[in-house]
């Protein structure tokens, strides 16, 4: 009887080199995507392809804003 589950596999690929590339293509995809109209059909498959890449990049790292970039500052409460 079969649990519905697939079998865990090694990864027969470099993921750091797989997200290095997807991170370089988003960001292509964002800069076209600043000189679009926002509801063209352009944008929109730029757009698309942008959540696709952020989606595999999370199923690759478990984490959902791995392309985000992550705020500068000082931690809370803390006086400079």
């Amino acid at each position: 009887m079969t649990t519905g589950r697939r079998s865990q596999r090694p990864m027969d690929f470099d993921c750091d080199e797989v997200l290095l590339a997807l991170g370089q293509a988003r960001r292509s995809l964002v800069e076209v995507e600043r000189c679009l109209r926002p509801k063209s059909g352009l944008a929109r498959s730029a757009n698309a392809v942008i959540s696709e890449i952020d989606e595999f990049a999370f199923v690759l790292t478990g984490s959902q804003d791995y392309f985000h970039l992550k705020a500068h500052g000082s931690p809370a409460g803390r006086k400079i």
